[in-house]
């Protein structure tokens, strides 16, 4: 397996990238090979493995053709200050690794897995974990909030029944990909790799017994629909699941940077933090109606 280093483009990212290789790591997945996969902890001062906080995993985007690990490090130094543990994890992507989609995917899940078996160890509560992502880091975020319900059946009883398989607190998309048919999605390169794309397509997977969704998406972003997420949130909705889409006016494909457009980053955290509090999977905040920046 050949893994290829990216370097930062400007300066902020750089910085960022500092930031995450000073917070505390893990390797949460080795290969026969010898390569590890890490996955960086942002936690609030003081935390303990005794806190039983709120946690989200980020997925970075890049449309797997692009590193961007330290995409969130801004959004997890905030949320740290919020008294909510952020994990960014590593995972293979067609820039640096030569792994086909189904692999990449296949990393999301065992992510996913990893930090609800680990939480308690990392002080985190397995019932307040999110998943979010941004691009392709969302389609992952989604596949595993997403997976199917589970049949059983057992040869004593005459019907089945429907298991709800393991399921995050809620799910968040940043500009996130909700359809790999989608010509947005080509250059992700499932349908060439996959035999049945539908089976990580979020847009096959919509059911009842969904966690909350959260999405935020710009309005002016030049590569990914705006219109596609409305119809993918009211879809969540019309099958009794619960879902808040937030468009920002001015995001365009950079909305999750804070350091391009200060204001749409804020107005993406703010709105987000109050629908996570009103869902009951994040605590009130300590200081109330005022903005990031002030």
């Amino acid at each position: 397996m050949t893994s290829f280093p990216r370097r930062p483009r400007t300066a902020e990212e750089a910085r960022c990238q500092r930031m995450l290789d000073k917070a505390p790591s893990f390797v949460w997945k080795r290969f026969a090979d010898g390569v590890e996969l890490r996955a960086r902890l942002f936690a609030p001062a003081g935390h303990s493995p005794q806190a039983f906080a709120p946690a989200v995993m980020f997925f970075h985007g890049g449309m797997w053709a692009l590193e961007y690990n330290e995409e969130f490090v801004s959004w997890a130094m905030h949320l740290a200050h919020r008294g909510i543990v952020c994990v960014l994890p590593e995972y293979r992507t067609h820039a640096c690794y030569e792994v086909t989609a189904e692999e990449i995917i296949q990393d999301g899940l065992d992510a996913w897995k990893w930090i609800h078996h680990n939480a308690a160890g990392l002080g985190i509560d397995q019932d307040r974990i999110t998943l979010a992502g941004a691009d392709a880091g969302g389609l992952m975020a989604l596949n595993a909030a997403m997976q199917p319900l589970l049949e059983t059946r057992r040869w004593w009883q005459l019907g089945s029944k429907d298991v709800l398989p393991l399921s995050p607190a809620c799910v968040a998309i940043l500009r996130g990909v909700v359809d790999v048919d989608a010509p947005e999605a080509r250059m992700l390169n499932v349908k060439a790799e996959m035999e049945n794309p539908d089976v990580i397509n979020p847009c096959a997977l919509l059911r009842r017994h969904l966690p909350p969704l959260f999405c935020a998406h710009g309005m002016a972003d030049p590569l990914l629909d705006f219109e596609m997420r409305e119809w993918f949130c009211e879809e969540w909705r019309q099958l009794g699941n619960t879902a808040e889409l937030l468009l920002c006016p001015n995001g365009d494909h950079t909305l999750t940077h804070f350091e391009v457009n200060p204001a749409v980053f804020e107005q993406i955290l703010l709105a987000w933090e109050a629908f996570m509090v009103e869902q009951g999977i994040w605590p009130e905040s300590a200081v109330e109606g005022r903005a990031l920046m002030e």
